[in-house]
């Protein structure tokens, strides 16, 4: 691979000022062997099915032959994320902006500042998305990244935990899997990241409603009732925590006291009233289940449901008056 620089001797030995001589030459397009294209085929394959380690390895095999070596630096690093290794995304992302064209520097300078970051490199980090600024993003995105240069900057002089970079960067890309149906890869990614930062609630909390989608119930409860714990004021938690005790234990006492410290929490949360209401009848207090209900049609007027049950409990106080 040619390192020499326009202004550099040409390293054919010619005498001249590389721009002078095989510059041009360099610059054409090179057809990829064979073999060489099958390994990369296969790297970018073994990569779509998340066998990040088996793609690292093919990736390299086939660098040096490569005509396009920035595209395949970048994939070792967004394999080496992958595999969560931060420090060699990082290097490797650096690797490739090196050598990449114009149109790939804000992307890659984005990425190497996330990986330096989970890597707790805050200085490179700072310096990646400082440079992300340089590319005149749109306003959105331009608050977003002084958001995360103010984050940096914190740990960086000690108000932070290092570790919340990471966090807040796994907890995104859960979110992800979960839109995406990917269960299973949120689950072990929240799983690993409570080794990281085992105070954070939300952590819990979004491990709760991943075992709920997996329907692993009884691991969603306690992950809710950890949650709970590092913070009673979580009303999701305790909203959360109820539906597993109606639906699934037929507790309706265990699932009104979870509802009741829901609406403590949060009074406009129509979720929790509703549900409270649906308890409180079952367990035959109509007065109190009609004003759960009422409250309910107070918070979101056109809710068919409220309405139907004040109605009908309406009706049979009329009726046994």
């Amino acid at each position: 691979m040619i390192n020499a620089r326009r202004n550099d001797p040409c390293p054919c030995g010619s005498g001249l000022k590389y721009k002078k001589c095989c510059l041009k030459s360099d610059q054409q397009p090179k057809s990829l062997d064979p073999e060489a294209a099958r390994i990369r085929a296969q790297a970018f394959n073994e990569m779509s099915f998340e066998n990040f380690n088996e793609a690292v390895a093919l990736f390299k095999n086939c660098l040096e032959s490569s005509t396009e070596p920035h595209e395949i630096l970048e994939a070792i690093a967004a394999c080496y994320d992958g595999l969560e290794n931060y420090e060699a995304a990082a290097e490797y992302y650096a690797k490739a902006l090196e050598i990449c064209p114009p149109s790939r520097r804000r992307e890659l300078n984005y990425r190497l500042g996330v990986a330096a970051g989970c890597a707790e490199q805050i200085e490179k980090a700072l310096f990646a998305f400082g440079n992300c600024l340089e590319f005149r993003p749109d306003s959105a995105t331009k608050e977003s990244l002084y958001e995360i240069i103010r984050i940096l900057s914190e740990i960086h002089d000690g108000h932070i935990n290092p570790a919340f970079f990471r966090t807040r960067v796994q907890l995104q890309r859960a979110f992800s899997d979960m839109e995406t149906d990917k269960y299973d890869s949120a689950a072990s990614r929240l799983e690993k990241l409570i080794e990281v930062d085992p105070e954070n609630p939300a952590i819990f909390y979004n491990l709760g409603v991943v075992y709920t989608f997996l329907k692993r119930e009884e691991d969603a409860l306690i992950q809710f009732q950890k949650t709970v714990d590092l913070n009673p004021h979580y009303a999701e938690a305790w909203y959360n925590m109820g539906q597993i005790s109606l639906i699934k234990h037929r507790d309706a006492s265990r699932a009104l006291h979870c509802y009741d410290r829901a609406v403590s929490v949060r009074p406009d949360y129509i979720g929790a009233h509703h549900q409270r209401g649906v308890v409180l009848e079952l367990l035959g207090d109509r007065k109190n289940a009609l004003s759960s209900w009422r409250t309910t049609l107070e918070l979101d007027p056109e809710n068919k449901t409220a309405k139907e049950n004040v109605r009908r409990l309406e009706a049979a106080e009329t009726q046994g008056a």
